[in-house]
């Protein structure tokens, strides 16, 4: 078994055992199983799947990075969702205020951080599409 860790600034979200999990890296997904060689990668905005033998938890990752050592993996990322905790309200209130906040924004960083944060929440929303 896998030991698993996602930590992000605020709180650790998770901490579990896995039989494998399925990282979104820059380079495309992989799965990560025990015996798994040493690996450290970066990660993209995607899903994360977290697999045991009758279970499978899903997060919404904001990027971040992977770090798997004797396995240990331990998942650094900005910000972590469980499709568990997901609320559709919350998700398009998010949605509408970003929206609106990139409609009246001048500064070109400031479109680049609300476009990556609204992608966020749409994959959050796509992810609740699914789940129901």
């Amino acid at each position: 078994m896998l030991k698993l860790e996602i930590i992000s600034p605020k709180e650790r979200v998770f901490s579990a055992e896995a039989k494998q999990v399925v990282l979104p890296t820059e380079s495309g997904e992989i799965g990560v199983l025990t015996g798994h060689v040493p690996l450290v990668t970066q990660l993209k905005l995607g899903v994360m799947k977290v697999i045991n033998e009758s279970s499978q938890e899903v997060f919404a990752i904001k990027g971040g990075f992977a770090q798997l050592v004797s396995d240990k993996i331990s998942i650094l990322t900005d910000e972590a969702v469980s499709t568990n905790d997901l609320e559709a309200s919350v998700i398009e209130e998010s949605i509408n205020n970003i929206e609106k906040q990139l409609a009246d924004s001048e500064s070109a960083a400031e479109r680049k951080s609300l476009s990556k944060l609204l992608q966020f929440y749409q994959l959050q929303e796509s992810l609740l599409a699914h789940r129901s």
